[in-house]
């Protein structure tokens, strides 16, 4: 069985990856809304905004998928042992 705070930790980096993911949307859409008004420079801040939290959003599925693997194999281990 996993250890419960295991489970909390994946739980926790799926829902900083999904508020990451969301905020990056939000910063695309305000991206587009400068860019459509002519306001470059904000369009162009907003934008790499966007870009950063795409990056940590993934950054941190990826910790949570890499937290996952090594818990199921750790489960595995132990059962077949």
């Amino acid at each position: 069985m996993h250890d419960q705070s295991v489970i909390d930790e994946i739980i926790n980096l799926r829902r900083g990856a999904a508020e990451c993911f969301q905020k990056a949307a939000w910063n695309q859409l305000l991206a587009l809304d400068h860019y459509r008004e002519g306001n470059f420079d904000a369009a162009e801040r907003f934008a790499q905004l966007s870009f950063e939290d795409q990056m940590k959003a993934m950054e941190l599925a990826e910790l949570a998928d890499a937290e996952s693997s090594i818990s199921l194999e750790l489960e595995l281990a132990e059962e077949s042992a």
